[in-house]
């Protein structure tokens, strides 16, 4: 279950959404274009640009538009032997509840997840039974992509004195303030802990914009290639879909 943000047309809507609302959220978000960036708790939040014509004088406004899903059950940290647990259940149609020794366990095809740690992964929600083979859980899913896509960005280096070999020299920088001189760089390495982004920007706020283009590509393509074949409900339980993703 998700806790149900959405900032529309009228104001601010607080609610709850089941994990098929929300899978349903993501992928008419993702259909529509609009940005989606997960969070490490699990959650989501999905963003997008309304433009109301008629509204000024110019004839055009722009208006903000989120929905925020946060977990009520927050994923928590993920260290490296509960991903690799989580795999075992994700990579195994046949992963199931079983018995042994009259405790619970999850086990697959070849493997066996010990009791405890079972115990262990159905208290935090991370896994969830679907018909008689378990899966991960949505949240599961969303934070561990999350904590994968962990980015940063670079304090800039500032004013420096250049040194006698640098090729811009300090000829005629003479600048106040104790800066004579001097010479600054202002530009902010982008990088994501999957590896796949290493950038630098203009300055910090342009680093920014790179590692936030990154993930919003990375939680699209998820969608798209996961989530997307899920079938949607009937009937969204917000109360009107058309109000919450287009209002």
């Amino acid at each position: 279950m998700f806790r149900e943000t959405i900032q529309h047309s009228t104001g601010v809507t607080e609610g709850t959404a089941s994990e098929q609302h929300a899978t349903m959220l993501l992928t008419s978000a993702v259909r529509r274009g609009y940005d989606v960036e997960f969070t490490p708790a699990g959650g989501a939040l999905i963003t997008w640009t309304r433009r109301l014509f008629g509204a000024t004088e110019n004839g055009v406004v722009r208006a903000e538009r989120s929905i925020s899903l946060e977990p009520l059950m927050p994923v928590g940290a993920l260290s490296a032997t509960t991903r690799i647990d989580l795999d075992l259940v994700a990579g195994d149609p046949r992963a199931r509840y079983a018995e042994n020794d009259g405790r619970r366990v999850i086990a697959g095809l070849t493997w066996e997840i010990p009791a405890f740690t079972t115990a262990r992964l159905r208290a935090r929600g991370l896994v969830v039974e679907d018909g008689d083979r378990l899966r991960l859980s949505l949240t599961a899913r969303l934070g561990l992509l999350a904590q994968a896509h962990r980015t940063r960005t670079t304090d800039p280096r500032g004013w420096y004195r250049p040194s006698a070999g640098d090729p811009y020299g300090a000829a005629g920088l003479n600048r106040p303030g104790g800066r004579a001189g001097m010479l600054r760089d202002g530009s902010s390495s982008a990088t994501c802990a999957c590896g796949a982004l290493s950038g630098w920007g203009g300055d910090r706020d342009e680093a920014r914009r790179l590692t936030r283009d990154h993930r919003r590509a990375v939680a699209t393509s998820f969608v798209a290639e996961h989530l997307a074949r899920v079938p949607a409900p009937a009937r969204c339980n917000c109360g009107g879909c058309a109000e919450c993703m287009t209002g």
